[in-house]
């Protein structure tokens, strides 16, 4: 993998979960598929779901988080330093978000949700997020 290269994970090992609140997760592939994302910890998909279920509910407190479906393959890029450590990596999922907001009312969100590494391996690493919002649809 060059530096900087964008590659996609195979569509193997896919999963469907019912995590024991009820929410329905779908289309993610199974954390040992995606040894790419190691750097998240043991299940990248818990990680994920409690960053995006945080951030919605900054913006509505009432917000409940029904469903997320992982439409497709998470988007890697890597970015290595002078010596062929990696240092740098963004992965990105292009999801669909089932919510309820704080009314009650349901929509789909869809969007891409990315976690963005860097200096990794050094004392100075830090791992943030971001959501890019594509559409908003009342359901």
């Amino acid at each position: 993998m060059c530096a900087g290269e964008m590659v996609t994970c195979p569509r193997v090992g896919r999963y469907g979960a019912l995590v024991p609140d009820g929410l329905e997760l779908y289309g993610f592939p199974a954390p040992g598929q995606v040894p790419q994302l190691r750097w998240l910890g043991p299940d990248y998909v818990a990680v994920l779901l409690r960053d995006l279920s945080r951030g919605l509910r900054r913006q509505d407190a009432g917000t409940v988080v029904m469903g997320v479906h992982c439409e497709g393959t998470p988007m890697f890029k890597v970015s290595t330093d002078g010596i062929g450590m990696i240092r740098a990596h963004d992965a990105g999922f292009t999801l669909q978000v089932f919510i309820k907001d704080g009314t009650g009312r349901p929509w789909r969100l869809r969007g891409r949700w990315t976690y963005v590494g860097r200096d990794l391996g050094t004392a100075g690493a830090s791992v943030t997020h971001y959501w890019e919002l594509f559409s908003a649809d009342g359901v």
